[in-house]
């Protein structure tokens, strides 16, 4: 997944907001370990307690319990405004666990989700994440159980009205609704709070779970859940990519009632095993990147909004110069800041802000896609994903005037080839 034709810089070392390939280049980055690296590659904070670790001798896989668990975990739980906490390795791994304690509490099949968003490469999330034909309805792999495509169920991200339909056909075979607050695959759209609230009432209503996948919202634009912004308390809520402080850490966290299913005592979902959950040196990572956040969280989300206001300031008035049609996605909505998530989608035309990913598939450029910009905007010294990427605390403001120029060499590329 990480590889790009034709251009396919290999990194030799990174760190902050850059990373030197094997060719010599420095680069821009944007992707940061999939999103994962709020402060930066490689930041010394991180660096440092790990190196602490392993000098102690400590950090190296033991398959024991360490005291650092429980010290990860309650932060975690206070961060997201839930009960309990269980660490895993992948945001995969986490939203799978997630939607079996779903079927196993309400004792029902159907996973109802959003066309166009990501939960992983397990059972009940690859179907209806990228439009095929002008639709989204359909398996995503060969290989999955014939039941898979039949047990979730889709709904169009966003629209209130079509999430009561949904419940209104298949309310009382519903376990869960799995959400994102801001889609990642789908493009960086972002939920309503209207939205995301009635999927509460409803879940509710309906005796259904909502599990709001906060894989990449999580952290991203706040000290904690995003969701619980909005008001809304979920019942579980999935976190990872930036709570591991560039080490691998997923963690589903929600009500007690529901994770005693997979308790020692219970077993009847088994939601253990993996030889590198709670890995050590993966806590030290964790804990450390935590601790920082509490301490200078308002501070450090302040000027990450600030940053991402000026980067989609500037790339939509780059865009603007050169009569480039796009959608600049990734901001969230009142009542938090706007966020350093930024993804740029380049449209046959102008128009509106796409709402939801059927209309940004339809709005969609044809021939400029995100490999295609990515490669463009890797000849101007700039590693992208999805059209931009996240900006970390490590982006400096020298570094987004360059990446804003670097998008105007862009456009004016497409413009001179005729492309738009």
């Amino acid at each position: 997944m990480r590889w790009n034709e034709p251009f396919m810089p290999v990194a030799h070392r990174a760190n902050g907001a850059s990373f030197d390939d094997l060719d010599g280049h420095r680069i821009i980055d944007y992707w940061q370990g999939h999103y994962a690296n709020l402060l930066g590659h490689n930041p010394p904070l991180i660096r440092e307690a790990l190196l602490e670790a392993l000098n102690d001798g400590r950090g190296l896989q033991s398959g024991l319990l360490h005291e650092i668990e429980a010290d990860v975990a309650e932060r975690l739980v206070r961060a997201t405004g839930t009960e309990v906490a269980r660490l895993t390795t992948s945001g995969t791994l986490a939203s799978f666990y997630a939607a079996l304690m779903s079927r196993a509490f309400t004792g029902r099949a159907l996973i109802l989700k959003a066309s166009g968003a990501w939960h992983g490469s397990q059972p009940f999330g690859l179907k209806g994440i990228t439009a095929r034909g002008g639709t989204f309805d359909h398996v995503e792999s060969e290989g999955l159980p014939t039941s898979a495509g039949a047990d979730v169920r889709l709904t169009r991200f966003g629209d209130v009205e079509d999430l009561r339909r949904a419940f209104a056909e298949d309310g009382e075979r519903i376990a869960c609704v799995l959400v994102e607050p801001v889609l990642g695959a789908g493009g960086g759209i972002a939920a309503s709070p209207e939205y995301l609230r009635e999927a509460r009432r409803l879940t509710e209503h309906h005796g259904a779970l909502l599990i709001c996948d906060e894989i990449i919202t999580g952290f991203r634009y706040r000290a904690g859940s995003l969701v619980a912004a909005y008001g809304v308390r979920a019942d579980v809520v999935l976190v990872g990519k930036i709570a591991g402080g560039g080490m691998p850490l997923a963690a589903a966290c929600g009500r007690r009632e529901i994770f005693a299913l997979a308790s020692r005592g219970s077993g009847r979902v088994k939601f253990e095993g993996g030889t590198y959950s709670a890995h050590e040196l993966t806590l030290v990572a964790s804990r450390a990147l935590l601790r920082h956040l509490e301490q200078q969280g308002d501070v450090l989300y302040g000027a990450l909004s600030a940053a991402g206001d000026r980067l989609r300031a500037g790339i939509a008035e780059a865009a603007k110069d050169w009569n480039v049609p796009v959608a600049i996605l990734g901001a969230a909505g009142a009542p938090v800041l706007p966020g350093s998530l930024v993804l740029i989608h380049v449209l046959h035309e102008s128009g509106p802000t796409p709402k939801d990913p059927e209309e940004l598939a339809r709005r969609r450029h044809p021939a400029i896609d995100d490999r295609l910009l990515k490669s463009i905007m890797i000849l101007e010294g700039v590693s992208t994903r999805s059209g931009g990427g996240a900006i970390s605390t490590a982006h400096d403001a020298g570094d987004l005037s360059r990446t804003i120029e670097g998008y105007r060499a862009a456009f004016a590329r497409l413009r001179g080839a005729g492309l738009v």
